[in-house]
Order: structure tokens, then sequence, then C-alpha cells
């Protein structure tokens, strides 16, 4: 374990139900090799692109969403879990 992202979902549902998520994701060295130690703009980046591209299931419970929706990502905070080094956002 490397990286934990603090992050808010604000899921907007096409009935107009909103609803707010606060979560924790993990990121192992394995996955972001290329990135220099505690760079965390770059990490961000990272995280923002892989939260888009992969199911929401994968970060928060959305097994009773059943109709279409959009996302927006909120990353709080960034926090190596090794040294203890981490930035708000």
């Amino acid at each position: 374990m490397k990286y934990l992202v603090n992050f808010q979902a604000d899921i907007e549902l096409s009935s107009g139900k909103t609803y707010n998520t606060r979560s924790t994701f993990t990121i192992i060295e394995n996955d972001i090799k290329n990135i220099p130690k505690n760079n965390f703009e770059m990490i961000k980046n990272w995280f923002e692109e892989y939260f888009h591209k992969n199911d929401l299931d994968q970060f928060v419970d959305a097994s009773k969403i059943n109709e279409s929706y959009t996302v927006n990502l909120k990353i709080g905070r960034i926090t190596n879990s090794i040294d203890g080094q981490y930035k708000t956002f």
C-alpha cells in the first residue's frame, strides 16, 4: 500500500436526485510506477483518469442505481501511507 485517496463522488441521477458519497481508495506502487514519489498532482491526475475509465461500483456501492447518471469527482486529500506526507485539495 502506498497512497490513500480520500474523495467525494457526487452522483446525479437522470431523475434529478443527487447522492453524495465519500470514500477512500488505495493506490499501490505498481499502479503508478512512472510517477515520482509524493508528486501529488500527478497522482491526482492519474486517479481522476482511472476513476472515469472504470465502473463506479469499483469505488462506491452503486448497486441500487438503475438509471443513467453523471458523476462529479472531488478529491479531498492524498496521503502517502508510508511516510505520512499528504496534500489537501
